[in-house]
């Protein structure tokens, strides 16, 4: 792939009006021909070994669409979004407790739009449309409750005690303005900063190629990729900073004609666009990889995307070496057969690392959606059906990348 290096220096912008795709400078440009991925990579290029991690509930207990999992030191936390709980399992995946407090109860929540875990792992915080509640792990009782404002996001994180919510043009109102900004950061109840704001007409219809807007990495440094920009931003308290841009060329979506249309004008164009790459969103990056992904349709009539549309591009700092494909196929283990380096893609939103390992999660549920065996029986893990709960995939980075 060639690559261009506009700059030395990062310049610094504070949002506060539209931004576009094309009218900002980021530090380096990376470009993408999509018709040049391969077909698939063999995850050994990449990995010595691969460790699943089913995750078991109680016999008792039943989890729904699991949309979030999150990794920490001690525990592993899913969100169940159907059942508004949050289930904790050891690092073997058994069950140890979960967060169901749902009703109006003084120490419960009446649904939540997402939660947080501190680095010690002392608290579980839970953000409703009004209020912040912060619950003792893994006991759950409630410690603190505080106001926060209403807001509908998709994805979210909580750095420096700033929280940085991603709506992805869903309707919010901010100091009685109606916006669909792609990024609001909270500070406190009456502190809302607007970043990447518009104005367009919903009819309280929303889509999204992606669940997830943020990434962080080993060093706690925080990025963001909006929708409808194919540039990645690093965030600092209020601030972003634009550290890297992808040029598809002539394969790019025209991100400054449609990101302004309405909701269904978005959907009428994606439908029936054609050989063009979008949604391009950063997953990784730190001292040793740089890994993005994104869509690229090359058939029409389809509302939004396949699996087959899904692509990878994967740096490896050391040798500069890339990996662009649409997956990487297991060959050093039974299962998954194929591997996903997203942060998103299983309908999981889900960080792609944990210290030196790159995480993948399996949802049986769409893993085996197209094929036409719907169960495997996996030495160690047993058998493996549609309707199974998530399993995490840990995959051990070479030890010279």
């Amino acid at each position: 792939m060639k690559k261009a290096v506009l700059s030395l220096v990062v310049i610094s912008f504070i949002f506060g009006c539209n931004n576009r795709n094309g009218n900002n400078t980021a530090l380096e440009v990376i470009n993408v021909n999509p018709t040049t991925a391969e077909e698939y990579i063999n995850l050994s290029e990449i990995v010595d070994s691969v460790h699943c991690i089913r995750l078991w509930v109680d016999s008792g207990d039943v989890m729904g669409r699991v949309n979030e999992i999150l990794i920490k030191q001690k525990y592993i936390y899913a969100k169940d979004a159907t059942q508004q709980q949050i289930f904790v399992f050891d690092k073997e995946g058994k069950f140890v407790a979960k967060l169901a407090k749902n009703g109006d109860g003084p120490d419960e929540y009446n649904g939540f739009k997402a939660f947080f875990v501190d680095d010690e792992e002392k608290y579980v915080e839970i953000i409703t449309g009004k209020n912040i509640l912060k619950y003792t792990n893994i006991s759950f009782e409630l410690a603190e409750k505080s106001p926060f404002p209403r807001f509908s996001c998709i994805s979210s994180r909580k750095k420096d005690g700033i929280y940085y919510l991603a709506p992805q043009q869903m309707d919010n109102t901010v100091n009685g303005e109606r916006t669909n900004a792609e990024l609001l950061i909270v500070k406190g109840k009456n502190d809302v900063k607007i970043l990447f704001d518009k104005h367009i007409k919903t009819n309280n219809s929303y889509f999204t190629g992606n669940e997830e807007c943020f990434a962080t990495n080993n060093r706690g440094e925080l990025f963001f990729s909006t929708m409808y920009d194919n540039t990645f931003y690093k965030l600092d308290a209020d601030t972003v900073y634009p550290i890297l841009s992808v040029d598809f060329g002539k394969y790019g979506m025209n991100n400054s004609f449609i990101r302004d249309k309405s909701t269904d004008e978005q959907m009428k164009y994606i439908e029936n666009m054609k050989d063009l790459a979008s949604f391009p969103v950063l997953n990784m990056n730190d001292d040793r990889i740089m890994a993005f992904s994104y869509f690229f349709k090359e058939k029409d009539n389809q509302v939004l995307f396949r699996e087959n549309d899904f692509r990878q591009y994967i740096k490896i700092k050391k040798n500069n070496k890339i990996y662009h494909t649409k997956t990487f196929r297991n060959d050093l283990t039974e299962f998954p057969d194929r591997i996903c380096i997203s942060s998103y893609f299983w309908w999981c939103n889900h960080e792609v690392w944990y210290e030196d390992y790159l995480v993948s999660v399996v949802m049986p549920e769409h893993y085996f959606k197209n094929s036409e065996t719907k169960e495997v029986e996996i030495e160690g893990l047993g058998k493996i059906t549609e309707t199974d709960d998530p399993i995490v995939v840990l995959m051990k980075l070479k030890k010279d990348l």
